[in-house]
């Protein structure tokens, strides 16, 4: 059984019903001239659809009835909380770091702390992911985000 699938099919769905809630707080607009509301609605439905993909493959792993023990690994506990402080801290200072910066140094550290991968690859994969959102969403979509006090 896949206990890692399960518990963060279920965080990440909270966490996706919760910016979705809050995005409908701002005026969303239409897909040719989107409002504030626009990214977070986006990122809260995206979040849904992934965690519902990742709950889903955890459910189906399940072989046998055994009870599902959170954190059961040492210091998963303390992971789990690294990365909620983590999300936490980027949040409060997102205005003044920046999208960019803030998307990287998010994937970058939460990988590391998660132990998922090895330092390059995770430099790797959050510089892709980052390039990724400035292009989307800047390039494609010209959404005006935080740039940051780099001006990225």
């Amino acid at each position: 059984m896949k206990y890692s699938e399960i518990i963060g099919g279920i965080f990440w769905l909270l966490l996706g019903i919760i910016f979705t809630i809050l995005a409908t707080g701002y005026q969303i607009g239409s897909v040719t001239q989107p409002g504030p509301g626009f990214l977070p609605l986006g990122v809260g439905l995206l979040l849904i659809v992934f965690s519902l993909v990742i709950l889903g493959q955890g459910l189906q792993s399940l072989k046998n009835l055994e009870a599902v023990v959170p954190f059961s690994k040492p210091g998963g506990l303390k992971k789990v909380a690294y990365i909620v402080l983590l999300l936490l801290v980027l949040g409060f200072f997102f205005e003044e770091i920046g999208l960019l910066i803030t998307v990287f140094l998010l994937l970058t550290l939460s990988m590391l702390v998660a132990e998922l991968k090895s330092w390059k690859k995770i430099i790797f994969l959050g510089l892709v992911t980052t390039l990724g959102v400035y292009i989307l969403f800047v390039l494609l979509l010209s959404q005006q985000l935080p740039r940051g006090f780099l001006r990225v």
